[in-house]
């Protein structure tokens, strides 16, 4: 690299040869960032998918779990319903 920027200086001059690197210190700071961004970026997406199947694997633990706490959620609300409707003529029937 240095004989690269040794033969850009004789050729162009010294103002050309501080802008190509000042360009080239700006293009590897650039690549650096954007490096780092993908690899944060990855990095969550791996804990992102660790998490999901993390979650699928007790998912059927807990899709079962689920289904037992609904069934038993759904006949509570229908015995509500029921003694909602009791009080409701219990009521209408005091006016």
């Amino acid at each position: 690299m240095d004989d690269l920027l040794e033969g850009i200086n004789s050729s162009y001059g010294e103002e050309l040869f501080n802008e190509l690197v000042l360009r080239l210190d700006r293009t590897i700071n650039d690549f650096n960032e954007e490096i780092s961004e993908l690899t944060e970026a990855v990095k969550g997406n791996s804990e992102k998918r660790a998490e999901i199947i993390h979650t699928l694997m007790e998912g059927s633990d807990s899709i079962s779990t689920n289904q037992n706490s609904q069934d038993n959620t759904t006949e509570g609300s229908n015995l509500d319903s029921e003694i909602m409707s009791e009080w409701e003529k219990r009521l209408e029937g005091l006016k």
